[in-house]
């Protein structure tokens, strides 16, 4: 069985989520990275601590996720060989000389580029070398999607503790739109999700995640047909 572990990067801190494959034998653990301090001591003090926690220190698969608000969700075919700065650039997106666009795998044909600390991004790949993956958040809810029977023209939600991920799949099921943005609280998500539908209030809704008790109630006051996946 593999063992694969799940890294999300956030701002000011990171996740570790942990399986062997089948989700049996979870185990996860929250860290967060103090002002000023060397990114890279930090994940090491924290992926060591984590190991500990888990009793795991080596990995068959490793998947990095970024939950940032500075993501660019791109075609695969359309991203082509394009440096990934140049197209976070074209999209107004800001590049800090401390930080790295990363490009992600494709998924359902949709890369996704962002900007992460160029001290995390070194660490990452030497202790993690080619055993490691980038995604975007929303390439989870893409999958959690397609393992529903959820059909026809339809929103679905994903929100994490500081973003919301949407994305809007057509009658066929194929993928309309994607977008990220910062997340505050239920009044955040439904002005976006007002916004993208243009007054169509009797679309469905999917909310994706662990927290869609949170914001349920509140998105059916607004939106006729509201589920969890």
């Amino acid at each position: 069985m593999q063992k694969i572990l799940s890294i999300r990067l956030r701002q000011g801190g990171l996740s570790f989520y942990a399986s062997d494959g089948d989700g049996a034998g979870t185990v996860s653990m929250e860290a967060y990275f103090a002002p000023g301090g060397s990114r890279r001591e930090q994940m090491t003090a924290a992926f060591d601590a984590f190991a500990v926690k888990s009793g795991i220190d080596t990995y068959d698969r490793v998947r990095l996720f970024a939950d940032t608000a500075d993501t660019v969700f791109v075609p695969d075919a359309v991203v082509g060989d394009t440096v990934p700065a140049e197209w976070l650039a074209r999209m107004g997106v800001p590049l800090s000389p401390d930080m790295k666009a990363v490009r992600t795998e494709a998924y359902g044909g949709v890369c996704a580029l962002f900007p992460v600390d160029t001290g995390v991004v070194s660490w990452l790949a030497d202790r993690l070398g080619h055993r490691a993956a980038w995604y975007s958040p929303l390439h989870e809810s893409m999958a959690a999607f397609r393992r529903t029977e959820a059909s026809g023209d339809c929103f679905v939600v994903y929100p994490t503790q500081e973003n919301v991920y949407i994305s809007r799949y057509g009658t066929a099921g194929e993928l309309s739109l994607a977008e990220v943005y910062p997340l505050h609280g239920a009044a955040d998500m439904v002005y976006y999700l007002s916004e993208l539908a243009a007054g169509e209030r009797n679309i469905s809704l999917y909310i994706y995640g662990d927290r869609p008790v949170r914001y349920t109630d509140t998105l059916k006051r607004y939106f006729g047909r509201v589920a969890a996946i």
